[in-house]
């Protein structure tokens, strides 16, 4: 007998239904982006993986706080400020020698997940507008997943990397920012102190930097219902990426 459904040679569930799971989402990511990226459109999900990066986001927090003493890492956040940097000794040791709670100490590992909410909610958002007005058919809920599955697999590596070097490399040595820990950027050639502006634009020649723009290149191409190319895609994120990048360097040029 024939079947009242017509055979159109599609699986059962159909070319739209998502038939990855979350753990093969998280591998495929690393390893089969493109395809990995065409589940994600059908059912662009990211809380878990939100969940991942603020977990590794305390945990820098945490690491910071384990191997480094309170003055030590003071100072360093000063001197990573260009803002504070030419304070005095007499104003460090101030703000060095004030007795600090337990919040305080912690006020870090506290804040991580909303500071990665909101940074990942800035992003995308202006990665909306940017595509919007290049004529991509996408939400606010798709640029949002976008940006998390671009941004957070390479960035889960950075940071199991930094937290690995943390314990490694002597207090004295470790960098505030995690980036910092991992040699994966041509920021090292120079001193920051000495030169904060040439630093600041090599640092941004880095390996996961890159690997983050061909991420959110596919991603958004994938999340944009076949309105935006992978070329089209990485136009627009390089543009924001390269804006960033002066943005940075223009900084440090008024303030460094």
């Amino acid at each position: 007998m024939e079947s009242g459904a017509p055979n159109t040679g599609i699986p059962a569930n159909g070319p739209d239904v998502p038939t990855m799971s979350f753990m093969q989402r998280l591998i495929g990511v690393y390893f089969e982006p493109r395809k990995t990226f065409q589940d994600i459109s059908q059912k662009p999900t990211w809380i878990a993986l939100f969940i991942i990066v603020c977990v590794l986001a305390m945990g820098v927090n945490y690491t910071l706080t384990a191997v480094m003493d309170h003055e030590t890492l003071m100072r360093k956040s000063l001197a990573m400020n260009p803002m504070t940097r030419n304070m005095s000794e007499e104003q460090i040791q101030q703000l060095v020698s004030q007795p600090r709670g337990a919040f305080s100490r912690y006020s870090g590992l506290i804040f991580a997940p909303l500071g990665v909410l909101v940074s990942y909610a800035v992003t995308a958002g202006v990665f909306l507008l940017v595509f919007v007005l290049m004529g991509a058919a996408i939400t606010f809920k798709k640029s949002l997943a976008a940006t998390v599955w671009g941004m957070a697999p390479p960035g889960i590596i950075l940071t199991i990397l930094s937290i690995v070097f943390m314990f490694i490399k002597d207090p004295a040595d470790i960098e505030i920012s995690p980036a910092g820990n991992v040699a994966s950027n041509l920021g090292m050639l120079v001193s920051e102190k000495e030169h904060p502006v040439i630093s600041s634009l090599l640092s941004s020649i880095d390996v996961f930097s890159f690997w983050t723009i061909f991420l959110l290149s596919i991603g958004f191409a994938a999340l944009s219902d076949r309105s935006l190319t992978v070329k089209k895609a990485a136009t627009g994120v390089l543009i924001l990426w390269l804006l960033w990048v002066l943005g940075k360097a223009g900084y440090f040029a008024l303030f460094g």
